[in-house]
């Protein structure tokens, strides 16, 4: 066994072999991972703005739509008390002195162009 010891020389026993170092964990790997991360928050950040200020928008809208939708039946309740029957009477009777028929209105014959026709 001496002479094995003897005929290996003493560096190759006390280094071992240098490695190619394998890709890890380098600084410049833990840079650029700590870029994407920041990238990607910032994108997920703007996303939940962007979502909040749609929903912001779509309640306002719902809102214009509830007042739009409560108008338009306030407008319909007016419509039908300017038309109702007794307003019309009163205003004709009370404004414009329009009185009721005593009697009923007699009907006028108006000759039209066949009857001329086969008069003639």
């Amino acid at each position: 066994m001496n002479a094995l010891a003897q005929d290996v020389p003493l560096e190759y026993v006390q280094s071992a072999p240098r490695r190619r170092r394998v890709k890890g964990l380098t600084t410049f790997n833990i840079v650029m991972m700590l870029m994407v991360f920041a990238v990607l928050i910032t994108f997920y950040i703007s996303n939940v703005v962007r979502v909040d200020s749609l929903m912001m928008e779509a309640i306002e809208l719902d809102r214009q739509e509830q007042t739009l939708l409560q108008e338009r039946e306030n407008l319909r309740a007016e419509i039908n008390t300017l038309s109702s029957y007794n307003r019309i009477q009163r205003i004709a009777v009370e404004d414009l002195g329009l009185v009721h028929a005593d009697q009923q209105p007699f009907s006028l014959t108006v000759f039209d162009l066949a009857e001329k026709q086969t008069g003639q």
